[in-house]
């Protein structure tokens, strides 16, 4: 029964609930604008952005980039990324799919810069995904990862989901992003809880 709600409102979001959640996901908006503020996006940026739920953070990104592409594993956040940028979509300017972070379906050097924003914890095989972004980002793409260190007052306050979520503290980021041979790597907390790491192909 527990698993099934942290499926569904967080893990591999779904149903009414979860759509509900990640239509307007009010808790995710100040780590998508340190996102944004870290990356400095440029328009001339091809953005990549994986777990992308109900699409709002990509939204942001497209205020500045023209070209982008997201993957997302809910076929229910897929369907409400895309009606959030209708737009965009219908232009030619993003893809949105259904897809697995550990097998991008997109080509070597591909894109300016990438992120995946408050969705880290969820990933069961951290390395091959840091692999498998480092293989699309071109040189000198940058990368941007929100999640949530590794203490004790975060596993309190997301009791209900903390048991399958998979934090790490800011060495082990830089250390994993470092093994996946990102350079420029910098990994911090900024405001409450949030773990930003920055890192560069």
């Amino acid at each position: 029964m527990l698993n099934r709600f942290v499926d569904k409102t967080g893990r591999k979001p779904s149903g009414w609930l979860g759509k509900r959640m990640y239509s307007n996901p009010r808790g995710h908006y100040k780590s998508f604008r340190l996102t944004l503020d870290k990356l400095q996006l440029k328009p001339d940026d091809i953005f990549l952005e994986i777990g992308c739920g109900g699409g709002v953070l990509l939204n942001m990104a497209l205020e500045t980039v023209k070209h982008a592409k997201a993957i997302d594993h809910s076929s229910d956040m897929v369907q409400i990324a895309i009606e959030k940028n209708q737009e965009a979509v219908s232009e030619g300017r993003v893809e949105i799919v259904q897809g697995n972070a550990e097998s991008l379906p997109w080509g070597d050097n591909s894109f300016t810069c990438a992120t995946a924003a408050n969705v880290f914890f969820f990933i069961e095989k951290p390395m091959v995904v840091l692999k498998e972004l480092y293989r699309v980002l071109k040189p000198g793409g940058r990368l941007v990862i929100t999640s949530t260190e590794d203490s004790i007052l975060p596993k309190l306050l997301f009791a209900l989901w903390s048991y399958s979520m998979h934090l790490y503290k800011n060495s082990e980021m830089e250390s994993m992003l470092m093994h996946a041979r990102f350079q420029t790597v910098e990994v911090k907390n900024v405001e409450r809880f949030i773990q930003l790491s920055y890192a560069e192909k």
